[in-house]
């Protein structure tokens, strides 16, 4: 039964590197590093450099998972 239950959980999804146009205050302030993971929790105010809003060109939210998918549009590898 063991494996039966472990194979209906879905792989993690693998994520790109950060896109170059996603920003946070923290970037500017405390140095953050883009390619530090951050907790599950996280409630850092983000804003893409191509839209200056929080969310990209493609009208579609800014935040650290969904712009480090490459199947955006929009995203480009730092």
């Amino acid at each position: 039964m063991a494996e039966a239950e472990s194979q209906d959980v879905a792989p993690e999804p693998i994520l790109a590197e950060p896109c170059r146009h996603l920003r946070s205050k923290g970037m500017y302030v405390y140095t953050d590093n883009p390619d530090e993971a951050h907790e599950e929790g996280d409630t850092t105010a983000y804003w893409c450099l191509k839209s200056m809003k929080d969310f990209g060109p493609d009208d579609e939210p800014v935040n650290r998972p969904d712009c480090r998918n490459p199947g955006r549009s929009c995203y480009e590898p730092l």
